[in-house]
């Protein structure tokens, strides 16, 4: 799998070279369509010039982490008051989160969390980002959260995410992603599309210290990242893209068969070349 998105990445990136390297652009839309195999054409979307601003809140929390329930708490009620408009990750990551002795020996960590934890300036837990709003180092506290996350609600995104995650219906275990892009503004440098995998409904032992007893043993997490399709860092899709542009990108994906596809979200995030989003969406599953 790693091997084929590098492939892709390197791809991209030369397609992107392609297109920026052109004085004029006679069509606007940049189709990306990147090993996608569905029997069926890729939906088409029209350019999308209005909608809101989503908004990506991190949260850096551990099986460990005896703090970290009451963050988790809070990242789930602002994705519930803002009607699908927050999109949580919960990111295990950092000391807390290593596996020890029964009952903590669930390995929730992945090579994206692992990466995310170290682009952090404050390595901690409970610690969020919002939008990775002033680069990817920069954290708020839950304390925060609140207050930052309706700040970003009220701005006008730069660029606009519509999509699709289709499950063959020939193929058990392929899903067919799609993600179109429009962009509102200019922006400057490269542009990175990333698809991640959070999955709700996990069982397991959870450290709170607000409880008694202190160690859950049947914890629900919840919005947990177990892994991506694109690497963290996500592959380049387009470089400086004009105001009114669009891309679309298309992919078909082995589904890793721990995922347990009724509790996942695909999280498509698009971000500048300083690492901020521009924008985010959980791709609707579509029959």
């Amino acid at each position: 799998m790693n091997h084929t998105f590098q492939r892709l990445s390197s791809f991209l990136a030369a397609t992107a070279l392609l297109v920026s390297g052109c004085d004029t652009i006679d069509d606007p839309i940049i189709p990306l369509t990147i090993n996608y195999n569905g029997a069926a054409p890729a939906p088409e979307f029209e350019p999308m010039t209005t909608g809101p601003q989503h908004v990506l809140l991190e949260d850096f929390t551990a099986h460990q982490c005896g703090n970290c329930p009451p963050a988790g708490e809070l990242a789930t009620q602002l994705a519930e008051e803002h009607n699908g408009l927050v999109h949580v990750l919960a990111i295990h990551a950092g000391s807390l989160a290593a596996v020890s002795n029964a009952p903590f020996d669930t390995d929730w960590t992945t090579a994206e969390s692992n990466f995310y934890w170290s682009q952090l300036d404050v390595q901690a837990n409970p610690m969020g980002r919002v939008n990775r709003r002033g680069g990817t180092g920069a954290v708020v506290s839950p304390n925060n959260w609140t207050g930052t996350v309706n700040a970003e609600l009220n701005l006008t995104p730069p660029a606009h995410l519509q999509g699709a995650a289709i499950p063959d219906p020939d193929v058990t275990d392929h899903v067919h992603l799609h993600v179109h892009a429009t962009f509102a503004e200019a922006i400057e440098g490269d542009v990175r599309l990333a698809m991640l995998i959070n999955e709700n409904n996990l069982i397991a032992a959870q450290l709170d210290y607000g409880n008694d007893p202190e160690v859950i043993l049947d914890f629900e997490h919840n919005h947990l990242l177990r892994g991506s399709l694109s690497g963290a860092d996500g592959l380049v899709v387009t470089t400086s893209p004009a105001a009114g542009s669009t891309i679309q990108a298309d992919y078909t994906i082995p589904w890793n068969p721990e995922w347990v596809l009724e509790n996942c979200h695909v999280l498509a995030i698009l971000t500048n070349a300083n690492g901020d989003v521009l924008n985010c969406l959980d791709l609707p599953w579509t029959p």
